[in-house]
Parts: structure tokens; sequence; C-alpha cells
């Protein structure tokens, strides 16, 4: 797990996976971050596209970075280091949405977001690498 291009591998595909399941279930996550709009179509179908949205810029993240993963070592660190730092802006964002009261946002996300961006700080800050 100290292979920085590995890690680039792991987490571009980790990004995909969640991008295709915010697009295949925008309901579930909307449901689950706004219980209340079940009832209101309106609400629920904008959330809906909101999913989506972010479903498709999940998955655009995830290819850009799953892309880089033949880049050279140096520029692998730099792009994990990069990246580190926007998965902790992600947790960041969540946690003043959850604890502000603005949306239900599952522990399972900011713990995504959160594993993701110290496995990518760890392995970018390493110097030896394979």
């Amino acid at each position: 797990m100290g292979n920085s291009r590995l890690i680039l591998a792991l987490n571009g595909t980790l990004m995909m996976i969640l991008g295709g399941s915010f697009w295949f279930f925008p309901e579930y996550y909307s449901l689950a971050m706004f219980p209340n709009i079940d009832q209101n179509e309106e609400a629920l179908n904008a959330a809906v596209a909101l999913r989506k949205n972010m479903g498709t810029g999940c998955a655009f993240i995830g290819l850009i970075i799953f892309m880089c993963q033949n880049s050279p070592k140096s520029t692998a660190q730099r792009l994990l280091f990069c990246s580190s730092f926007g998965f902790f802006l992600m947790v960041a964002s969540l946690l003043e949405v959850r604890l502000s009261g603005q949306a239900q946002v599952p522990l399972f996300i900011i713990g995504f977001f959160s594993v993701l961006g110290l496995l990518s700080l760890y392995v970018a800050s390493r110097r030896f690498q394979a």
C-alpha cells in the first residue's frame, strides 16, 4: 500500500464506484439525507437531480485520478498530495452540513472521504516507494 500509483488507481476506482452509486440510486441517497422530502415530489426531484450531478462529478474526478496512475512517481505523489486536501475539504464540508442540520449526511460518506484523504496523504508523504 506504499505505492503512489497503486493508491491513485484505488482512489480513482472507488470514486467512480461512488459516482455510479449516486447516479443509479439517487432516490436512496436523497431520502437518506433529506428524509422529510418523501411527500414533496418537487423537492425529491430536485434532490435526485443533484445526486445525479454529484455522481457525475465523482465519476469524472475518479476517472482523472485513475488515468493518472501511469504518471511518473513524483507526479503521482503530487497528485495524491493534492487529492488528499480535496478529500479533506469534502470531509469539512460534509461535517459542516451535517452538524448544522442542513442534511443528514451518512457517516459512511464522511468516513469514506476521511480514509481516502488519510491514505492519500500517508502515501504521498512517503519518501521512498516501490
